[in-house]
């Protein structure tokens, strides 16, 4: 059998979590920079038209599931490890959850409103009372609040549609970046306790949904037994696939007949794709990383990934601060150009985190989180007798 080592195996889960923190990147830069409203409804006309539409079938909603896919899975490794480290796991994870709730109060307040570190801070206390359940349990749980949180958002968008278009405050409006910044810090701490919280609890069903994803595919060392499964992983590829379909036809049918496009017509249809696209995605990599070959292609996400929350924070620093500059000259950024930009400093992060990790165990701010958990000073720079 040509299986991975444990070491490989984990590289693999940190392979997937760069790609989708590049994703996620892909989906936040026009929100950031201002060239899209949170809700999806700017019209989009000429090339932009069809960026728009690859954006909506293959990235939008696709990663940061995997994303939080990957928060339940390791939450799944972190009790693991703490429970042979302490008696008390349960109260570190909660002092990993706080200090995560902390990051995304300051991200959100002070940097945009998309950030979803809080939600995952919220959500990851409900984990707790699902650790110790069989994963048959986990699946089913799962399942049911995804299904939920899926009627919900298809309900909430035939509601939407039926409001005018002229009716004031139906929907945000894109926010220009770093323009009274002072102004903008006040609203988004007002917005903070009064909608950003009662936000999360409403996205509860979807958050904890993906999260128990996550936890189940831990519980059945899925990453452990790839070669073991490859059958069973191979089928679900195809059946994902498949499920995909059906709301792929639904938007480009949607495309076909309607310019200008709007992304927020089809939003439902949209979140829907994103929950059996990224099933496949996480899959098909699962595969791939079982060769060295795929590995050595990969191997260059694994720097970001180990990095995430480093690397997130970053793209919405450099993005607010780059296109901040351009609005001031009055500069319309096209899809295509953001696209372009994203690939660049994404490209940027990949050399920064190799050269970071080369010298150093943990990110910067992923150094202050493991402060934070554990309550105790760590070594940060590697020593020398460690190979980068």
């Amino acid at each position: 059998m040509n299986s991975i080592s444990q070491n490989e195996r984990i590289h693999s889960i940190d392979i997937i979590r760069g790609i989708a923190i590049f994703g996620i990147f892909l989906v936040n830069w026009p929100v950031l920079a201002g060239v899209e409203s949170r809700d999806l409804t700017s019209d989009y006309e000429g090339f932009d038209r069809y960026i728009r539409l690859f954006y909506d079938l293959f990235v939008q909603t696709k990663f940061y599931t995997i994303f939080s896919f990957l928060f339940g899975l390791g939450f799944y490794i972190f009790m693991e490890r703490a429970e042979k480290k302490t008696h008390h796991p349960k109260l570190l994870f909660i002092r990993r959850l706080l200090i995560l709730f902390l990051f995304g109060f300051l991200h959100y307040v002070l940097l945009w409103d998309g950030d979803i570190l809080h939600d995952y801070a919220i959500g990851g206390f409900l984990l707790l009372l699902f650790y110790k359940r069989q994963p048959k349990t986990l699946l089913i749980w799962s399942l049911i609040l995804l299904s939920v949180w899926e009627l919900f958002v298809l309900f909430m968008n035939l509601i939407m549609l039926l409001i005018p278009h002229e009716t004031p405050n139906a929907f945000s409006t894109p926010v220009v970046p770093l323009l009274d910044w002072s102004l903008q810090v006040q609203d988004r701490f007002t917005a903070f306790y009064s909608e950003a919280i009662s936000s999360s609890l409403i996205m509860l069903p979807e958050t904890v949904g993906l999260f128990l994803l996550g936890l189940y595919a831990g519980k059945k060392e899925m990453f452990r037994r790839v070669n073991e499964i490859d059958t069973k992983l191979k089928k679900w590829q195809i059946i994902t696939f498949l499920s995909t379909l059906p709301t792929w036809g639904i938007i480009i049918t949607y495309f076909t007949i309607n310019d200008p496009y709007v992304p927020f017509t089809m939003i439902a249809f949209i979140t829907l794709s994103g929950k059996t696209l990224f099933i496949f995605y996480i899959f098909t990599l699962m595969r791939f990383l079982q060769h060295a070959k795929w590995q050595n292609i990969f191997r260059p996400f694994q720097y970001v990934g180990r990095m995430a929350l480093t690397n997130y924070i970053s793209q919405t620093v450099v993005t607010l601060f780059v296109f901040g500059l351009l609005f001031k000259a009055n500069i319309i950024f096209p899809l295509w150009g953001g696209t372009l930009f994203c690939i660049g400093f994404y490209i940027i992060q990949i050399f920064i985190s190799r050269w970071w990790l080369s010298r150093y165990q943990y990110g910067p701010l992923e150094y202050i989180w493991r402060l934070g958990t554990y309550g105790k000073s760590m070594p940060l720079k590697k020593q020398s007798s460690i190979s980068s």
